[in-house]
């Protein structure tokens, strides 16, 4: 085990910092979303089709 995180440490360390990033803008988003719609009187509901 120790031999493979030697051999593949750059790729897991970017890996990670691709998913720490990708974490931090939906956050981002849903957050500016939110701050925006804050003060107009707009429920969102989500609408499904049955399929």
């Amino acid at each position: 085990m120790i031999e493979v995180l030697k051999r593949y440490w750059i790729a897991l360390l970017a890996l990670s910092f691709v998913i720490l990033l990708m974490l931090g803008s939906t956050l981002a988003v849903k957050s500016f979303g939110d701050e925006m719609l804050q003060d107009t009187n707009v429920t969102i509901t989500p609408v499904g089709t049955h399929i």
